[in-house]
């Protein structure tokens, strides 16, 4: 099968999870026997693309005309905002673009992972010549511009004007291809999305990201301090201010560190703040592979996001190592962390209740262990291999749909 995959955003270039699961997925699938294309995006126009072979895929890499580039998303000033969602819903070199990649692909299927800076307006393209697609839901960027309803430190309970208008637009466009699915990786997002718009008219999966992790490189040394830790990037929709709020109250008789792996843009506030506490252990942005070790010597990983989180990454890498999670309940974490089982679920946002959860199993450091043990009975529901043939079955039944033409098609690779 002939599979295209969208992600504008790809490896080597990485904000974010996204992308690494489009990667595993995409080099998966390729190993399987399917000829699979990947169009992204670069920040430098130097290195664009076209069809050049990188892990068994042919990568068409290119640097679409843009008031900044989707890497550069965080850091772009206020003004050009609107100009960018303008070019990337009705911008018509969008259009074109893909036009030129389908026909240099020919795919007999898309799997749209993340489209945002390539174009909105560029499903049609892939609508109008009736190819079968699978719709990847990793945020919500089909009904909010910033992808998360989440604004000024709180969830968004409807959708503003602009993002609206945008909305209705994003869906026009879904509309255009006749045989289309979605996944998602937890049902949280999917019902969150569902809410705002129309897709539960059409199929909807929940497959987990078919990720995989670094294993550490040390080993485990057991210690009388209980050690906890926090990966993530330092926003108020992670609820970090929830976390170092209820830590700073603890009685200090109790024996604890946390370490903090990860940066952003609250990090200064808080490393003035809390960076001189003795338990308190700021250590900016580390690499996938220092999170692996980190975890094989911490005793609970800590998750207090505040918005509606889908599925987490840093979760499944912990409960694979074996690390429990006292986590929020909220959004996609309560689908991961079964409290009492693989970890602990607390109210999001509630500082007291994170203060008494985290009292209670500092003053008995014994319940850590039953939790860890489950979590590393499970490890196998995360496996790669399971997840990527979950994704592809649900390619297959979207395909069975289509046109004769290419459903007669043989399908390279397909497991029964």
């Amino acid at each position: 099968m002939r599979i295209l995959m969208i992600s504008s955003l790809y490896p080597p270039f990485v904000r974010g999870g996204a992308e690494i699961c489009a990667h595993n997925l995409a080099t998966w699938l390729a190993g399987e026997g399917h000829e699979v294309s990947v169009l992204t995006t670069t920040p430098d126009p130097a290195q664009e693309t076209w069809g050049a072979i990188e892990d068994g895929c042919r990568i068409y890499r290119v640097s679409p005309p843009r008031a900044y580039s989707p890497f550069d998303a965080g850091d772009a000033p206020g003004w050009k905002k609107p100009l960018w969602h303008l070019q990337d819903l009705f911008d018509p070199r969008n259009v074109a673009l893909m036009d030129r990649v389908l026909d240099d692909v020919r795919p007999d299927f898309v799997n749209i992972q993340y489209i945002q800076g390539l174009g909105y307006n560029a499903m049609t393209a892939i609508g109008r010549r009736g190819i079968p697609a699978v719709f990847t839901l990793h945020d919500l960027g089909l009904t909010c511009v910033r992808m998360s309803m989440f604004v000024d430190g709180k969830e968004c309970n409807g959708l503003c004007t602009p993002c609206r208008a945008s909305a209705g637009v994003k869906m026009r466009y879904l509309r255009s291809m006749e045989h289309l699915g979605f996944i998602s990786p937890s049902t949280a997002n999917l019902q969150k999305l569902q809410s705002f718009q129309p897709v539960g008219e059409y199929p909807c999966h929940r497959v987990l990201n078919p990720n995989e992790y670094p294993s550490p490189t040390v080993g485990r040394e057991e210690a009388d301090t209980v050690r906890l830790l926090y990966v993530g990037r330092l926003h108020s929709s992670k609820g970090v201010q929830v976390l170092l709020e209820a830590l700073d109250g603890l009685d200090p008789a109790l024996d604890f560190t946390l370490d903090i792996l990860g940066s952003g843009p609250d990090e200064a506030e808080w490393r003035a703040r809390y960076g001189d506490k003795p338990w308190a252990r700021f250590a900016g942005h580390v690499s996938l592979q220092d999170v692996a070790d980190r975890m094989e010597n911490s005793d609970l990983l800590l998750v207090p996001s505040i918005w509606n989180e889908n599925s987490p990454g840093v979760i499944i890498q912990a409960l694979i190592q074996g690390l429990p999670v006292m986590g929020s309940d909220k959004g996609g974490i309560p689908e991961l962390v079964q409290h009492g089982e693989n970890g602990l679920l607390v109210e999001a946002g509630s500082v007291s209740a994170w203060r008494t959860a985290i009292a209670g199993l500092l003053a008995d450091p014994a319940q850590l262990a039953p939790l860890r043990a489950n979590a590393l009975a499970a490890t196998g529901r995360f496996a790669k291999t399971t997840l990527s043939h979950e994704a592809l079955s649900v390619f297959e039944k979207i395909l069975a749909g289509a046109p004769e033409a290419i459903r007669a098609q043989p399908l390279a690779g397909v497991h029964a």
